[in-house]
């Protein structure tokens, strides 16, 4: 029994190639696009989850109201030591801080500078299960002055991967000794080529023990069976900071912290979860569109199968045996799909990475777990996708159709209304990619307040700062070099933040937080930032050293309506306003710019910001290289241009903006297929007036207009369906930016003629096919 339904199935899908191959493709698509997107999401999901001591570790996080609530991810140490022996719950505290900046480690063979480098507390590799090829995991950051490297950097410095025992000389001539080779990184959120101990980086910086910094990723390693909401209740009563102002302190599950890592109002209120959110819905939209795509088209072809029906009935088939027949042939269709899709994953998925910025892969460890995957996709798409041309093929009436009545096949209403919920979905796709592409043109063309192209940064070494002058003046000689400053941060990521503000008249219990910027003369020239009122930092003035220059967020915020002369205290201790900036972006647009002050410390600045002449970049970073070969010799010279970190800012709505497009175009791809299967359907319910009308005189024009009328009622339909859904989800997504465009009725206006002109050349083809039957065939019979 089996093997003859198998028999008929592939003599029917053979005999019905065009429908079958249209068919195939575009569950092939379906299934291609949710597969890529699963193997991205369960990536996502997958990030931080090494560890087998992970659902023990919790963040510890800090609510502090300073102008508005914070919350803080970095705590000070001492906030940790407060709770640890007083509360039983906690097993231990494991701490991490980032490295931050490039620092330099050399070996007399090799230098390097990198960014990829943190430090941790002795315990980290007891709970961290980063992987370690040699060294022992118990004691190998016991010693102060131990370090980790990772076994790329093992073999650039010393030309083997076993340099346990090997001396790394760091920039200012301090001396750590290799107690470890780390393997490759699992995935994890924080990666990192080099290791040292938090020990050693507080022994140099001691400011990091003040109960006031904020600068330590701290985890609690809770014991089995604690209570977190009642543990955390216990430590919210812990805290109090000066001025009486409460800190609120809770915990967050380290596993979620990755895909969870924004708050407001002192609570989680998403992160990457959104985006992968985001994603799984586009999968499961374009699958949906893939299943109505094959249900139209499979009814499609119902009339030719109507006898088929009848006979098999006639002689006794019961209807369960046909249901099975026919959810039969779209199983076979749908597993060939997928060996289709598998096929076109394995050769997508690395520009599918590239457009993520994630190296994914259909292969090694990860393949059975994505096999598994596909196959369960398969199957529940292939149910969905065959249960319903099944049980209306297999209800078909012998007596009707047997007598040539084709409306027994009926559902025409039902096929209607699932091309009305494709064309939904796809109008809501094609929305979504004007919108994301608006949003992310508006970040590139907004004036930031400052200038971003052209110029060059590159961060200071030990090297550089001892000849400052020398390389300042040789820099400054080029002629490509329009101009050049010192700054403490990047200005379009400015991500330090202090609560030392204070000014005359401050209200006692307000606590505003400030985003400091040490720089140095002719920074607002070079940069291109507006002065509403006062100066810029003038080597004139020796007094500016103790001036302060602010933005004018910060002058709002202190309420003051002329802050020229005015007097204030932060880092430099009580100084004169001299200059208030127009506000600038010095931070994502996610964010409203808040207060920011400025302070002169030239021989401070970790950045040497160099502003070239327009078209002289090429020779001007040729410059700028020779002048450190020559004056800085012995340190490599990283150089980077503004513009570049401004990319990276923006790279998830660079990644969006890439992705809505190339799924929208998938999506009116498929849904013009079942389009076609409409269209399709019709013209074989209507050939015989089709005919009649040709030989009463009516043109080809006439039977395409009436016909394709007929096509374009249910793409109106879901036009005005999907539109305010639409409007909804958009605006929904661009409220979460601080600065965004605003939607426009040109946007719908725009999606609604490509989804009417895509429509229009579908149903045209099939149109004109129809308007041209030569009516003979069909009515000689008559």
């Amino acid at each position: 029994m089996i093997k003859n339904y198998l028999l008929i199935a592939f003599r029917s899908l053979r005999k019905n190639r065009f429908f079958t191959l249209v068919n195939v493709l575009g569950l092939a698509f379906g299934l291609t696009v949710c597969m890529l997107i699963v193997c991205w999401v369960m990536d996502e999901y997958s990030v931080d989850k090494f560890n087998k001591n992970g659902h023990k570790l919790y963040r510890l996080h800090a609510n502090e109201h300073w102008g508005g609530m914070q919350t803080l991810a970095t705590t000070p140490i001492a906030m940790a030591d407060r709770l640890y022996p007083k509360y039983p719950e906690i097993e231990t505290v494991v701490r991490v801080m980032d490295g931050g900046s490039l620092a330099l480690f050399k070996t007399p063979a090799y230098t390097e500078k990198t960014a990829s480098y943190a430090y941790a507390s002795p315990n980290f590799l007891e709970y961290f299960d980063y992987p370690l090829l040699y060294g022992d995991r118990q004691t190998a950051l016991k010693n102060p002055e131990a370090v980790l490297i990772s076994k790329e950097m093992a073999i650039k410095f010393y030309g083997k991967v076993n340099a346990v025992g090997e001396a790394l000389q760091l920039e200012d001539g301090a001396s750590l000794l290799v107690t470890g080779i780390l393997d490759d990184m699992p995935n994890a959120s924080r990666k990192f080529d080099v290791l040292q101990t938090l020990a050693f980086n507080v022994k140099q910086n001691p400011w990091l023990m003040r109960p006031g910094s904020f600068s330590v990723s701290q985890y609690l390693v809770l014991r089995e069976g604690t209570d977190l909401k009642a543990f955390t209740a216990k430590i919210q009563q812990e805290a109090v900071v000066s001025g009486g102002q409460k800190e609120e302190l809770w915990l967050q599950p380290f596993e979620d912290i990755y895909l969870h890592g924004r708050y407001d109002n002192g609570k989680v209120v998403g992160g990457r979860i959104e985006y992968v959110r985001l994603f799984l819905i586009t999968a499961l939209i374009v699958l949906v569109i893939a299943c109505i795509n094959f249900m139209n088209l499979s009814t499609a072809q119902a009339s030719k199968r109507g006898k088929e029906v009848g006979v098999r009935k006639s002689l006794g088939a019961p209807r369960t045996s046909l249901v099975l027949q026919f959810a039969g042939e779209a199983m076979i269709m749908t597993l060939i799909a997928a060996l289709l899709a598998c096929a076109a994953i394995a050769c997508l998925i690395p520009f599918f990475s590239d457009l993520t910025g994630k190296s994914l892969s259909f292969s090694g460890t990860n393949i059975s777990k994505y096999l598994l995957v596909l196959l369960l996709v398969t199957i529940v798409t292939g149910l969905i996708a065959g249960s319903y041309p099944a049980f209306v093929l297999s209800r078909f009436a012998p007596v009707r159709v047997l007598k040539g009545d084709t409306k027994a096949t009926g559902g025409n209403l039902f096929r209607k209304n699932l091309v009305v919920l494709q064309f939904v979905l796809s109008f809501g796709f094609i929305v979504g990619s004007i919108g994301v592409y608006c949003q992310t043109q508006y970040i590139y063309s907004r004036n930031l307040g400052m200038d971003r192209e052209n110029i060059v940064y590159i961060q200071q070494d030990k090297g550089s700062r001892e000849n400052m002058d020398a390389i300042d003046q040789a820099l400054r000689q080029l002629p490509q070099v329009k101009s050049l400053t010192y700054s403490s941060w990047l200005p379009i990521a400015l991500e330090s933040t202090s609560a030392d503000l204070d000014w005359e008249g401050r209200p006692d219990k307000l606590v505003l937080s400030t985003s400091p910027l040490r720089v140095s003369y002719d920074f607002l020239s070079t940069m291109g930032i507006e002065l509403a009122q006062g100066r810029d930092f003038s080597r004139k003035f020796s007094s500016d050293s103790a001036a302060y220059i602010i933005n004018e967020s910060a002058a709002r915020m202190m309420n003051m309506k002329d802050p020229l002369g005015k007097y204030i205290s932060f880092w430099q201790g009580k100084g004169e306003i001299i200059g208030v900036v127009k506000d600038f972006h010095f931070n994502s647009m996610h964010k409203e710019i808040g207060p920011m002050v400025m302070m002169l410390s030239p021989f401070a600045s970790d950045y040497i910001m160099i502003k070239l002449h327009k078209g002289a970049t090429a020779a001007g970073v040729a410059g700028i290289q020779n002048v450190f070969k020559t004056l800085n010799p012995g340190y490599p010279m990283n150089y980077h241009f503004l513009d570049e970190e401004f990319d990276r800012l923006y790279s998830s709505e660079t990644m969006l903006k890439r992705l809505a497009a190339v799924f929208a175009a998938i999506a009116i791809f498929i849904s013009c297929l079942g389009l076609l299967g409409l269209s399709v359907y019709t013209a074989e319910q209507r050939k015989k007036e089709i005919c009649i009308r040709k030989v009463l005189g009516a043109s080809v024009t006439e039977v395409t207009t009436t016909l394709s009328k007929e096509y374009l009622k249910p793409v109106l339909i879901a036009i005005v369906i999907a539109t305010p859904i639409s409007w909804y989800v958009l605006h929904s997504w661009l409220n979460s930016y601080a600065y965004h465009i605003s939607l426009t009725a040109w946007m719908f206006i725009g999606a609604a003629v490509i989804a009417i002109v895509i429509a229009v050349a579908t149903v045209s083809v099939q149109s004109i096919r129809a308007a041209r039957t030569n009516p003979v065939k069909y009515l000689k019979s008559e």
